[in-house]
């Protein structure tokens, strides 16, 4: 299974890499994981060093990265029109990874409550816990 893992993920396998990730080493070992440019600039913005910054870059290099296109910026406005006329206030970055999720027929993994309230709303949302 193809598998965008939110940035909670990313920050929760490094936090608990002292052997309590097992689940997490798992998922990164057998699914197929894809970053997108969102969850690329938060995970950087997130850096302590140089150093760091560099060696996060080289690990999300290792993964498939899907994005969106100019087209795309269309089908994003109509899922952030559908979400408000919803009462559903989530941030721009959450809806980004949910759209290029859903364009790529892609199941977000994340912790964030937001994308369950997003699927309510965008039903091709796949979403793992």
């Amino acid at each position: 299974m193809r598998v965008l893992p939110d940035t909670n993920v990313f920050i929760k396998y490094w936090e608990e890499r002292d052997g309590s990730a097992e689940e997490l080493e798992k998922m990164f070992s057998e699914e197929e994981i894809v970053v997108c440019g969102a969850v690329r600039a938060e995970l950087l913005h997130g850096a302590v060093s140089d150093k760091h910054l560099k060696s996060m870059s080289a690990m999300l290099d290792a993964f498939e990265e899907a994005d969106l296109e100019k087209a795309d910026w269309q089908f994003l406005g109509e899922n952030m029109y559908r979400l408000r006329t919803h009462g559903v206030t989530v941030p721009l970055a959450d809806v980004i990874i949910a759209t290029v999720a859903i364009k790529n027929r892609i199941t977000v993994w994340t912790h964030d409550n937001h994308f369950k309230l997003m699927q309510d709303v965008l039903q091709d949302l796949q979403i793992m816990t």
